[in-house]
């Protein structure tokens, strides 16, 4: 079966009035963003705190629902419930995430694909290879020509080089929607934006969660929508992933300076500053999470929470389960 490969036109002028008026919206706040992140002492563990919901978006955006704790839990080494294949799929998607945020963009980005290289073996190979007829059909396509795909992608990403950062990222986030390079990885199209944006300077100190941005603001991007109304979704949808992050950032910020009130008297061996840092870096902490990371007894746990004052929110309401978070 000869390969279908579908062509992706870069617009001449991708801005027309309403989506400049969002791209400069938009760029405005990311740059706002990442110069407060530069200055920020909670810039790590905020970094950390906003992948966790992000790819429990990323899930939500292909109809999965993964609950944020079990997340948590099992990132932490610290669940005990029974895994099924979302909540694997999100842990997949928060380890990819967190290799960005910590690796180099732009090499992420000349890679094969983001985190997964060996993947590049599987789309090397002809429908007539015995490695390629063992794939089901009913989830691969054996003419999808992926390798094909891919080249297209990489031809439009280099294309970008005099392009505008956050202009950059939603063609090539249009791009990646409209070849799917890979047939099960839409979802990457928001990690590759994202990358770009680092890759340029445009978000040196964060890596900007559009996942959470999608699902805040309520747009997806469609195959029936004209080039100009995919990229104003794009832009709407940094704008929404910017307010997130801000929002965040200043709760913890708040939550940190009440914190500390209850650091004052405390001993030198004492690892009530430890859990201060768990709560600020986790969206929230159970007593089993805490004693994994800390090393420290269930007794000791439930001894220093209260020593945070009011800051930590007890949210399970339960006495055998419990649950803290900070908001």
């Amino acid at each position: 079966m000869p390969a279908f490969l579908p062509d992706y036109c870069i617009p001449e002028n991708p801005l027309d009035p309403a989506t400049f008026t969002a791209f400069l919206a938009a760029d405005d706040s990311v740059t706002r963003l990442d110069e407060r992140a530069r200055w920020s002492a909670l810039q790590e563990p905020w970094n950390e705190r906003l992948l966790y919901r992000n790819a429990c978006a990323a899930m939500h955006a292909q109809n999965s629902l993964v609950y944020l704790e079990e997340l948590v839990l099992l990132d932490g080494f610290a669940f005990s419930g029974a895994m099924y294949p979302d909540l694997s799929a999100a842990l997949g998607i928060l380890k990819l995430w967190q290799k960005a945020l910590h690796g180099n963009a732009a090499a992420l980005l000349s890679a094969p694909m983001p985190g997964e290289e060996a993947r590049a073996l599987e789309w090397e190979m002809t429908p007539d290879d015995p490695a390629a007829q063992e794939r089901p059909e009913f989830f691969y396509d054996p003419a999808w020509d992926g390798a094909g795909r891919l080249d297209q992608w990489r031809s439009v990403w280099r294309a970008m080089n005099n392009v505008p950062p956050l202009l950059a990222a939603g063609i090539v986030w249009d791009a990646w929607n409209t070849l799917l390079p890979e047939q099960q990885g839409p979802w990457r199209a928001t990690l590759l934006a994202a990358l770009v944006l680092r890759a340029r300077g445009k978000t040196k100190h964060l890596l900007l969660p559009l996942d959470t941005g999608q699902k805040l603001c309520r747009k997806r991007w469609s195959a029936v929508d004209h080039q100009h109304v995919r990229l104003q979704t794009f832009f709407d949808i940094v704008g929404a992933a910017t307010k997130h992050a801000s929002t965040e950032l200043s709760g913890l910020e708040s939550a940190k300076e009440r914190m500390c009130l209850g650091l004052k008297a405390v001993r030198k061996n004492s690892r009530l500053g430890d859990l201060r840092d768990l709560l600020l870096a986790k969206p929230l902490v159970t007593i089993p999470l805490a004693c994994k990371v800390l090393g420290i007894s269930k007794q000791a746990v439930r001894m220093l929470i209260p020593k945070l004052r009011s800051t930590p929110r007890e949210i399970s309401e339960r006495r055998r389960y419990r649950c803290w978070t900070v908001p």
